[in-house]
């Protein structure tokens, strides 16, 4: 199985960026699965979308992207996707002993975000996190008071 670093980070994120665009952050997440319920039927629930899934989100100044990843090696892209951060309705987010949680709402559709706040073998892990809670921190702040 392949390590996951910043060299598999940077070639599976750089992609998605656009003409121009640079990442302020990066990061090694879990994607939290729609139906956790179904995490409690085992293998069958993994198959059907119950386990949280590996991948890695970048910061741009304008949105969230991200990476889903997969197989032996940790080489397959099983998925991307973006979040334009003035799409975003509603942004929650905790504090756990190892991960922080971010949930994001996008009109009617929430994606949820466990960002694990140190990865040894991902150096800036750590800032990283820090710059994506306080980007989404302050975006949670200004829906509020526009609400």
């Amino acid at each position: 199985m392949a390590k996951v670093g910043p060299e598999l980070m940077n070639e599976m994120l750089n992609p998605l960026l656009q003409n121009g665009e640079t990442y302020e952050a990066a990061a090694y997440a879990e994607l939290t699965p729609k139906f956790p319920i179904m995490m409690y039927f085992g293998a069958l629930g993994a198959l059907l979308g119950g386990a949280p899934r590996p991948c890695f989100i970048g910061l741009t100044q304008s949105k969230i992207n991200y990476v889903i990843f997969g197989g032996l090696k940790n080489d397959k892209i099983m998925g991307t996707g973006s979040i334009n951060l003035n799409e975003i309705t509603k942004v929650k987010i905790s504090d756990k002993l190892f991960v922080k949680r971010a949930a994001i709402k996008v009109e009617k559709k929430k994606t949820v975000f466990s960002i694990r706040k140190k990865l040894k073998n991902i150096p800036d892990q750590e800032r990283s996190l820090q710059i994506i809670i306080d980007r989404l921190s302050a975006l949670s702040e200004s829906l509020k008071k526009t609400a």
